[in-house]
């Protein structure tokens, strides 16, 4: 959609997060992008802005290339669970929710809780026995702090649900902010004249975990089947 000139007529630079559990460890899988207010056009020459500040692409129209695409990859991989879909879904109106987010960095902060932590964190537990696990979440309908106790059977089995299976990966990036597109990355960065940021290493990590005065310096890599030595170097 984004090629199309009459909406932006370039290419689009996102990162995608999958978040697949609900406040209760429910299955509630979606996904989650972050997408700059632009794009690249095609000759890689020139940032194509958003039309309008707060406006990127029609809601309505990406709903329904969503709905269709979505059909399509569900007839082709699995086409007896597509039979089973009832008719009336795919002509009825999907929804994709999108809207500005400012500079970004409140999505970006808010988005990384589901990279980093799992689907529930030791704070939200109560209580836990052999039993039963009682833990505590926010209502999305009215705001409050409720309680949720669930068999510790259910509990598991909810938990275990999230963990993603091998070879799925929580993020993907796409289009020029793709690992691969480095070339067309830099070119954004000189366009816009600001260094695009895919993932910033924490701060504690440079600094010695006893002291606290000391900068950590990486010296080089030792081999995969090495032994790491009693030691690292430091400097002031």
């Amino acid at each position: 959609m984004a090629a199309e000139r009459r909406l932006l007529g370039a290419e689009l630079g996102f990162v995608g997060v999958l978040h697949t559990w609900g406040r209760r460890l429910q299955h509630h899988p979606h996904v989650h992008y972050i997408v700059p207010g632009g794009g690249l056009n095609f000759d890689g020459k020139k940032w194509v802005p958003a039309r309008q500040r707060d406006w990127l692409l029609p809601v309505a129209k990406l709903a329904a290339v969503f709905r269709a695409r979505m059909e399509t990859a569900l007839e082709g991989e699995a086409p007896g669970e597509h039979a089973g879909v009832p008719a009336a879904t795919w002509r009825a109106r999907w929804v994709v929710h999108c809207q500005p987010a400012g500079s970004g960095e409140t999505a970006v902060r808010y988005l990384a809780r589901y990279v980093a932590r799992t689907a529930i964190s030791d704070e939200r537990v109560v209580s836990a026995t052999d039993e039963a696990v009682t833990f505590r979440y926010t209502d999305s309908a009215t705001g409050q702090r409720k309680t949720c106790t669930l068999a510790a059977a259910e509990f598991l089995r909810r938990y275990l649900r999230h963990v993603p299976v091998p070879g799925q990966h929580r993020v993907r990036h796409f289009g020029w902010l793709h690992p691969s597109a480095t070339q067309r990355r830099m070119r954004v960065e000189t366009l816009l004249q600001k260094p695009i940021i895919v993932a910033a290493p924490p701060r504690w990590h440079l600094q010695c975990p006893h002291c606290a005065r000391f900068t950590l310096v990486r010296v080089g890599a030792l081999p995969r089947q090495a032994r790491a030595p009693p030691w690292c170097a430091v400097s002031a």
